[in-house]
């Protein structure tokens, strides 16, 4: 009798596996390997470029923040007028007209660049 049972139960699943093959299941599981595949691809892609993009942004800031403190040392041996510079910034970086404010950004690095060479 249990070998009955045994048999019933294997053709049930053989029965099982047989209509999931019709109904493409299985190459559908195949697709979505595919596509998953492909995914994965993708994203060692993209953490790939955004390693890169953060280099490229360590490197920019080391270069400006080199930049800054030779001008510093420079500004401390040879100081400027400050409003001067406030005036040219706000000349070159005035975006719309009649704003006269210019850059505030701007105006901000240049008066704590300006204070450190002071200091």
């Amino acid at each position: 009798m249990a070998e009955d049972s045994e048999d019933d139960l294997a053709g049930a699943s053989q029965a099982f596996l047989e209509h999931l093959e019709k109904t493409g299941f299985f190459n559908q599981i195949k697709d979505l390997e595919g596509n998953l595949q492909s995914i994965a691809g993708a994203l060692k892609a993209l953490s790939e470029g955004t390693i890169e993009r953060v280099q490229e942004s360590e490197n920019l800031v080391a270069h400006v923040l080199a930049i800054e403190t030779i001008l510093t040392v420079m500004l401390r041996a040879n100081p400027i007028n400050s409003e001067a510079v406030g005036s040219l910034i706000k000349e070159t970086t005035n975006t719309s007209p009649g704003n006269g404010e210019g850059n505030p950004k701007v105006l901000a690095i240049a008066e704590g660049i300006l204070s450190d060479a002071s200091g």
